[in-house]
């Protein structure tokens, strides 16, 4: 399937487990091959994973289970601090 890469700006994303993790920002692109390397995401307060000094926290897409409504991650495969 595919979809606009516009239509990621905004959704919320949740973990496998029901975390809520927050809400994409930006999306980093591999400028060689096109493909999505990352979501930057503003997190929630309940996030499990810290924001970075820039107050953000980075995604890897190869973690991105499912996108619906919402962006959904593997929780298993997140690290604390990118």
């Amino acid at each position: 399937m595919k979809m606009p890469i516009r239509a990621l700006f905004g959704r919320s994303i949740v973990g496998n487990l029901g975390s809520i993790i927050g809400t994409v920002e930006d999306i980093i692109i591999d400028e060689e091959t096109g493909k999505v390397i990352s979501l930057s995401v503003e997190p929630s307060p309940q996030s499990p994973i810290p924001p970075n000094d820039e107050n953000y926290t980075l995604i890897p897409f190869k973690i991105v289970n499912a996108i619906k409504d919402v962006v959904v991650i593997d929780e298993s495969k997140i690290t604390k601090k990118v």
